[in-house]
């Protein structure tokens, strides 16, 4: 990228010190607006605008930016005006103050459309704007303004407080509860304002008006009393109740007529409302007890979570501040607000949450979604729990506000979105009698706002990429133009932090093009099948009925000609997409097969399955059915290209291509008793070409720098199985086929052939495929029945003796016979293979400082127990030879007890974090300690090799040349005995032998003379 994150904003603090650094040494650190440095405020601002463009800022950030906006705008208008403290200058002063909050409420109003789950950006945002009408409060009282702009201010105050109560006043922020009590207690002071405003324009003069006041503020003490909130706000709540019933009362009751009677009416009426209200709250206030109960338990690990991350907000230490006695309810208290946006050292809200932060709120809202979720099982007069009502009440929009809490928290963390946007396409995927329309559109709304602000907090996120992509398509497929759709690819590659990963950059080129054909799909599908409009192409059918009564074929009606022009258009989008990928690889990837076999598998079964039935259909509708061969030939050329192109991307090619190449030749429909036949001879020559280019089962290398493949599991778009497995199927297939259709001979050859490709591999799945009658004889064109063994074929012919049954059919196949180490995984160290160690990892991309115990700590919970880790050290030698270790090399090796925790890790390979970093997990050669697990034993065991073979030779020869000098000495044998010795079976004299035996190591050895030998 052009630009550093935390280099931008350090400049942008520095602005702001030496901004208000005047104002602080003036002695107003509380009015930062005073005297700040205007030319360092503009520097600041323009670092602001120079961040929102390359990211988006952070709560904090956002409210900094507004500030400051405000402080230059009111700064450079009060220059323009003459000194003085007469009249004109105080309207000129209280204009600029007008402008300057029109201009940060904006800015303001941006952030909350980027993070509407911040509680203390709505109160900063509310306060503002109650100031911006207090001000035009004064000027219209104090110089006759216009009232036209107080009264659409009003109208936003009510539609952003009505916006604050969904996004935090419904649960999910109860220790915040000082936060959204200072928001309570705006509300009231604003409505005593309307009611003030009221009472100066000529007072209620009748019940009716009197009623409809009083049930503004019912209606604000009712929802105060149903919010949980922690911290002792809710013990404080009747004090604030009181006061602003009395207030209101007060106001009521002073604009009522001059006689007794109406002012005692009133009183009486108030009276009733009061008495009933307050029964009302008490109870609300009861089960709000229990709720926050039940919700603070989350909540206070949350808290944990941000205290040990050291983010938490200082929520104490801020609203404990005194407010200045002379202030009016409705304007902003500066001195409050000065610590949070004039201040450097903060770290809250900063997008700084991490793991445990995230985490925390993960479990929070995985539990309030397992309780929502589990209200459709339970029945309409099932007991519900205070949570259940509350999740009842508010449905999905709880668990969203907790979402939009946590994501304001951790924006840069992307399991949070991921889950999110999850979470909302199950609310959205609901049938449609489950929600109502309105509903419906707010989800869709809310899923493509939300997938736009997690790429842009996540720009390094495939997986959010994709989802705003798919989301994208799911909620505008009546509208969808494929040019939205390729410009997020092109977003992506402009942002440049997926750029480095080929398999990111071909995923999302593959999603988008799925994305398109799913359009494509279900506007085939809705515009053809009857009843119109007829089903989607991803709902159900039944094959019976369906045939019955249609006689087996497809009802439908022909496209408008509105429909088939776009869907022809489509078409060409589709393979315009296609081509650019293919010219992205050839360009930036020429040597990635790999990749290549994932986008031509992807086209090949795209184009046999999808575009050329569907332009062979739209043609064949044009052409009034007038279609020859040449035209349905040509239909399935563009398919039969693009299977060719796959199984040629990749030599030794994947047996998985081969498979779909077959399938699609196989299950073609034969247009004459010639074609029957034909398509056989086809299949069986894809089979024999397949196994004759595939590697055999057992040889697949891991390369020491091989990248995994993108994707979750096999959901991912480049998902690829393995080959041996693959390879297996290939063969079971080949063999199934040929028992089915084909000859006694041919499937004797199939046999041979697939016995030879499986030689070496010893899995289960060499019984699946060679587990097959052998014919022994034929009568009348079938072969005889026999009883299935249960070993494998192969197996049971090896064990036979020579010559039992008549020689194999010999069949000509350019297969290399199979290599001992065919069935061993193999490490790649330069140009030189070696066999991976069954029970060893590599591990890399680790810190300096991580050590053995880190390793065995991050592992052992994943993968199983450990035998032994250790980091890789460089080795330093000093006096004397002996050696010391240095520094990480930022690598190491982790043993296990069980191989499958080799697997296990594998697949966890750049997903694990060890230290900060994701690291690295290849198979080693190397063991990480010297002990040898059960089940793992040197081939060549200590004191087993040449040399001490050789020593032990030496040792019997010896033994036996000094047993023949002691039976000398003794008599018992002697020269003239009657029995003659051998000289060739005895052993040379012990001083011939020390020398005649000795050669350099490393020759090879050579008979040895016998000088006793004539």
């Amino acid at each position: 990228m052009s630009y550093n994150y935390d280099q931008c904003v350090q400049s942008i603090q520095e602005h702001r010190r030496r901004a208000y650094a005047a104002a602080a040494a003036a002695g107003a650190p509380s009015a930062p607006h005073g005297a700040p440095d205007l030319e360092a405020l503009q520097q600041s601002i323009d670092g602001f605008a120079s961040l929102s463009n390359h990211c988006p800022m952070t709560p904090l950030l956002w409210m900094q930016y507004a500030h400051d906006t405000e402080a230059l705008i009111e700064g450079l208008m009060v220059l323009e005006f003459p000194g003085g403290t007469g009249i004109g200058n105080q309207l000129q002063k209280m204009r600029a103050r007008k402008e300057a909050l029109e201009t940060s409420t904006g800015i303001l109003e941006l952030a909350l459309a980027e993070f509407p789950g911040c509680a203390l950006l709505h109160l900063y945002y509310l306060e503002s704007l109650a100031d911006l009408l207090f001000t035009c409060e004064g000027l219209r009282q104090s110089f006759g303004e216009s009232g036209a702009d107080q009264l659409a201010i009003i109208d936003r105050l009510s539609g952003a407080f009505e916006a604050g109560y969904q996004a935090v006043g419904r649960g999910t922020h109860v220790n915040e509860g000082a936060i959204v009590s200072e928001v309570y207690r705006l509300h009231g002071s604003f409505l005593l304002f309307r009611v003030s405003a009221m009472v100066e324009q000529g007072g209620v003069k009748d019940d009716a008006a009197t009623e409809a006041i009083a049930q503004q503020l019912i209606a604000l003490l009712r929802r105060w009393s149903k919010t949980p909130m922690g911290e002792g706000s809710n013990d404080e709540m009747m004090q604030d109740l009181e006061f602003y019933w009395d207030e209101a009362s007060s106001l009521i009751l002073s604009s009522c007529a001059d006689e007794e009677k109406a002012k005692l009416k009133g009183r009486c009426s108030l009276f009733h409302l009061k008495s009933n209200l307050w029964e009302e709250i008490d109870a609300n206030r009861r089960k709000t007890s229990s709720l926050a109960n039940v919700l603070s338990s989350h909540d206070d690990a949350v808290d944990v979570a941000m205290a040990t991350e050291g983010i938490s907000l200082p929520r104490n230490s801020i609203f404990s501040q005194q407010t200045d006695a002379n202030a009016q309810p409705l304007q902003r208290n500066d001195s409050k607000w000065s610590q949070i946006v004039v201040g450097d050292a903060h770290r809250f809200l900063l997008g700084l949450g991490g793991s445990e932060t995230s985490r925390a709120f993960s479990k929070a809202t995985s539990s309030l979604q397992r309780t929502y979720h589990g209200l459709a099982k339970k029945g309409k007069n099932a007991e519900l729990s205070v949570l259940e009502e509350c999740l009842a009440t508010y449905q999905y929009s709880l668990v969203s506000s907790l979402y939009e809490r946590a994501v304001s928290e951790c924006p840069t963390v992307e399991a949070l979105w991921v889950s999110y946007l999850n979470f909302l396409r199950g609310e959205y995927i609901k049938p449609q009698k489950q929600q109502p329309p309105e509903q419906q559109k707010e989800l869709a709304s809310a899923l493509l706002s939300t997938s736009q602000r997690a790429v842009r907090n996540c720009p390094y996120s495939c997986t959010l990429f994709e989802m705003r992509m798919t989301t994208l398509g799911l909620t505008s497929a009546s509208n969808l133009e494929p040019d939205n759709i390729s410009a997020i690819v092109q977003e992506a590659t402009e942002l440049g932090f997926l750029t480095p990963s080929r398999e990111a950059m071909l995923h999302l080129r593959l999603v988008a093009i799925l994305v398109v054909k799913r359009k494509l799909l279900s506007l085939v599908s809705l515009g053809t099948t009857l009843p119109a409009p007829g089903k989607d192409y991803d709902q159900g059918e039944n094959m019976a009925v369906s045939q019955k009564a249609t006689n087996g074929k497809v009802s439908c009606q022909p496209l408008n000609p509105t429909v088939s022009e776009e869907v022809q258009d489509l078409l060409e989008d589709i393979r315009d997409m296609y081509d650019e990928a293919d010219t992205f690889l050839f360009k930036s990837h020429s040597d990635w097969s790999e990749g290549k076999v994932s986008l031509w598998k992807h086209r090949a079964l795209t184009e046999a399955y999808v575009l050329c039935p569907i332009g062979h259909a739209i043609k064949k509708t044009a052409d009034n059915d007038a279609m020859d061969e040449d035209t349905d030939a040509t239909a399935v050329k563009e398919a039969m290209r693009c299977f060719e192109k796959l199984v040629k991307a990749q030599k030794p090619s994947h047996p998985d291509s081969w498979r779909e190449y077959i399938v699609y030749v196989g299950t073609s429909q034969p247009d004459s008793i010639a074609a029957v036949a034909s398509r056989l001879r086809k299949t069986r020559g894809l089979y024999q070409r397949a196994l004759s280019s595939v590697k055999k089962a057992g040889q697949e290398v891991v390369a020491e720098n091989r990248q995994s493949w993108m994707g979750r599991g096999a959901d991912g778009m480049l998902f690829h199985r393995g080959h041996d497995t693959a390879v297996s199927d290939l063969c079971r297939e080949y063999m199934e086929f040929e028992r089915t259709n084909g000859s006694e001979e041919s499937f004797s050859q199939a046999q041979t052939v697939v016995r030879n490709k499986l030689a070496n591999w010893t899995a289960p799945a060499i019984a699946a495929a060679l587990t097959a009658p052998v014919a022994n004889g034929e009568s009348n064109g079938k072969r005889k029945h026999e009883e299935e063994s249960n070993e494998p074929a192969a197996m049971a012919e090896d064990d036979e003796e020579p010559g039992a049954h008549a020689k194999r059919a010999k069949v000509k196949t350019d297969l290399k016979q199979p290599k001992k180490t065919d069935g061993v995984h193999k490490v790649k160290i330069g140009k030189m293979e070696y066999p991976a160690h069954p029970f060893t990892i590599h591990v890399s991309n680790l810190s300096k400082e991580t050590q053995d115990m880190d390793l065995v700590d991050a592992l052992r919970p994943e993968f199983g127990a450990i035998v032994h880790a250790k980091i890789l050290r460089q080795k330093h030698f000093g006096k004397g030879g002996h050696h010391f270790h240095g520094e990480s090399k930022g690598a190491g090796l982790v043993q296990f007890e069980e191989r499958l925790s080799v697997e296990k890790a594998l697949q966890k390979d750049g997903e694990l974090d060890v230290g900060g970093n994701l690291i690295k997990i290849q198979r080693s050669h190397l063991p990480a300690v010297g002990l040898v697990p059960p089940g793992m034993h040197r081939v060549n065991p200590k004191g087993g090799g040449k040399t001490s073979k050789r020593n032990k030779l030496k040792r019997e020869n010896k033994m036996k040349v000094d047993t023949q000098m002691d039976v000398d000495e003794g008599g018992k044998q002697t020269a003239g005995s009657k029995e003659t010795k051998n000289p060739a079976t005895q052993p040379p004299p012990s001083t011939m032998l020390s020398v005649l035996s000795l050669k350099p190591r490393g020759m090879r050895q050579k008979p040895k003379i016998n000088l006793e030998k004539k």
